[in-house]
């Protein structure tokens, strides 16, 4: 084993880390830049640009040719609920028509019942599909997720209003239409809301083997405190990027809905809530919060007080339109700009100046291009367009760069590496686990296509 002082990049242990394996993989730089319209046919089972949806929806990932044998970049070759949805809606106005084939896909697999090993419940989108019916750990399909729901209702909402008649479409598979399984979604929606006590869409995990966070950072230690205690996951979560599709769900589906005051009033109160636990003064101008946590003694909440690009999230969101919050939309851009944020492929996951930042770390140092793709949207939502160019210019140039969509690039200083090429595990004695804290990305990431899809094909922002 290598002395951690002796690798080359560095790896930064934190207290109470020790390093426990450092595998240098033999990954191979692919030749050429593959088009990001050929690469959503291959995501989406098809020939030719004319036929995606036809196949239904985007699969979450792929390898490319030359490192087809590397075990760890062939992990998301399946239908994620919240990866393929994402895609969708990023492609929407371009492709219509896997907007449809996506919501029908995951309404075929609506939730029924009550599964704590699938953590299934009633109306609840599925996260991760697989051709098996249980791995000894998870049951398939696996609903580990809060944000896909909020996600499919903002699909299945904009496809009917496109095409109204998609309304009553049969779902494969179920007696029931799309807008049997919107209500369904809503539902699912309104109940978790409700039952939170702070008003939040939160998660806690059913299965003691489930997904800790079932957002989209859902690594273990991707939510932390500003002392870099990682959040207690024995009870309730929030992740605050997971309030904004929720809010927009709840606002998008109101016409739909047959009662649009219930999904109003909810909204309404959800923004309060969003406002009174995510939001945090500081001397330096604020920011929020990239979510809430429970004391585990005394069982109080507790802002995760960590500057993560989670808020970023909430500019490409209703929830910041208001006049009055114009002061603060050129705060949240003026921070996931400054030095501690920018890195040379865009925003990283997390500030540098946080406890838990890597620059290589999955969710807490990495640059993801989606990620910054949904922030330059919000960007230039509120009129921010050269910001929000400079952000694609950025993901454009580290795809070209590496040849490859990548799932991540690494957020270290301008002219590191882009692209990881080992895996290094530490043992946190803390937590009493092995966190891997620098793994490569997978190479042609489904989000990653979808974005870079929308910057070349659809109208400019």
């Amino acid at each position: 084993m290598p002395r951690v002082d002796a690798l080359d990049p560095p790896v930064k242990l934190l207290s109470g880390e020790r390093l426990e394996s450092v595998e240098e993989l033999d990954l191979r730089d692919p030749e050429t830049m593959p088009g990001s319209l050929e690469e959503l046919c291959r995501l989406t089972g098809v020939e030719t640009p004319e036929e995606i949806g036809l196949n239904g929806p985007a699969i979450g990932a792929r390898v490319t040719e030359r490192n087809a044998g590397e075990a760890a970049l062939r992990l998301f070759e399946v239908v994620f609920g919240r990866d393929s949805l994402t895609v969708a809606l990023m492609v929407a106005d371009l492709f219509p028509r896997l907007l449809e084939a996506t919501v029908l896909h995951l309404a075929g697999v609506l939730g029924r019942e009550f599964d704590p090993l699938r953590e299934e419940e009633p109306g609840r989108i599925a996260h991760e599909i697989r051709d098996m019916e249980t791995d000894g750990v998870w049951g398939f399909p696996y609903y580990g997720s809060v944000d896909a729901t909020p996600l499919f209702i903002r699909a299945a909402v904009r496809a009917i209003e496109r095409r109204p008649e998609f309304a009553v479409a049969p779902v494969p598979g179920r007696e029931a239409s799309v807008r049997d399984s919107l209500e369904a979604t809503v539902a699912w929606l309104l109940r978790r809301l409700a039952v939170d006590e702070l008003g939040l869409l939160s998660h806690r995990r059913a299965n003691p083997h489930g997904l800790e966070n079932q957002v989209w950072k859902d690594s273990w230690d991707s939510m932390s405190h500003a002392d870099g205690a990682v959040c207690n996951h024995s009870a309730p979560v929030a992740s605050v990027e997971a309030q904004a599709l929720a809010y927009d769900a709840l606002v998008e589906g109101a016409p739909l809905h047959s009662t649009p005051t219930l999904l109003l009033e909810a909204a309404g109160r959800l923004e309060s809530a969003i406002e009174e636990h995510l939001w945090v003064d500081d001397q330096e101008g604020g920011f929020y919060a990239i979510g809430v946590d429970r004391d585990p003694a005394s069982g109080e909440p507790r802002q995760l007080r960590t500057r993560a690009s989670n808020m970023g999230w909430l500019l490409n969101s209703r929830l910041l339109d208001r006049p009055d919050h114009a002061a603060r939309r050129r705060r949240l851009v003026n921070l996931l700009l400054s030095e501690e944020f920018l890195a040379e492929g865009g925003i990283r996951t997390l500030s540098a100046r946080e406890q838990r930042f890597r620059p290589r770390a999955y969710h807490n140092g990495n640059v993801w291009g989606h990620d910054n793709y949904v922030i330059s949207l919000g960007f230039a939502r509120h009129g921010f367009h050269d910001e929000a160019q400079e952000l694609q210019r950025r993901l454009v140039a580290s795809c070209r760069a590496t040849h490859r969509f990548p799932e991540f690039v690494a957020g270290g200083e301008p002219g590191t590496e882009l692209i990881a090429k080992r895996i290094v595990d530490v043992y946190d004695s803390h937590n009493g686990r092995v966190n891997r804290v620098e793994q490569p990305p997978q190479e042609i990431q489904g989000w990653t296509v979808g974005s870079m899809v929308a910057i070349e094909y659809a109208s400019p922002i």
